[in-house]
């Protein structure tokens, strides 16, 4: 399977509900959105992603032609605690472990509750390394 696509979504969210698997989440309480720019095919993609109480309530995927109006919509705060934009090469390397979420950070731009995305960090790390772990084509 691709990364960010349709078919990912489907089984993060199939495998989400495996207890061993939702352990790593078990304290997990955010929303985030992550726009990963200039992704293979000339398109911008936006994974939309809420946790609650350490349950995975809510993951959808939007795809835009390159350069996409996520990448500069207003960031809605009242819906999500965090927006993450990054470029799909730094995303995919943060997801391979080739570099630390810290390394990426110089690739990034946050918007929102930066204290309460530090706050969950371990959680938010698990999640990647979940996602890494797929059997993922980049």
């Amino acid at each position: 399977m691709k990364l960010l696509t349709q078919e990912m979504v489907d089984e993060v969210l199939k495998r989400a509900e495996d207890p061993e698997v939702a352990d790593k989440f078990k304290e997990l309480t955010i929303g985030i959105i992550v726009v990963c720019t200039d992704c293979p095919g000339n398109e911008d993609r936006q994974l939309m992603v809420t946790f609650a109480d350490g349950k995975l309530a809510d993951l959808q995927l939007e795809v835009q032609p390159a350069p996409g109006d996520m990448r500069t919509a207003p960031f809605d705060e009242t819906k999500f605690d965090a927006k993450v934009i990054i470029p799909y090469w730094t995303f995919c390397e943060e997801l391979q472990q080739k570099i630390s979420l810290l390394m990426a950070m110089g690739h990034l731009k946050i918007e929102g509750d930066l204290p309460k995305l530090m706050n969950q960090v371990e959680g938010f790390t698990n999640l990647l390394q979940f996602i890494g772990s797929l059997p993922i084509e980049y």
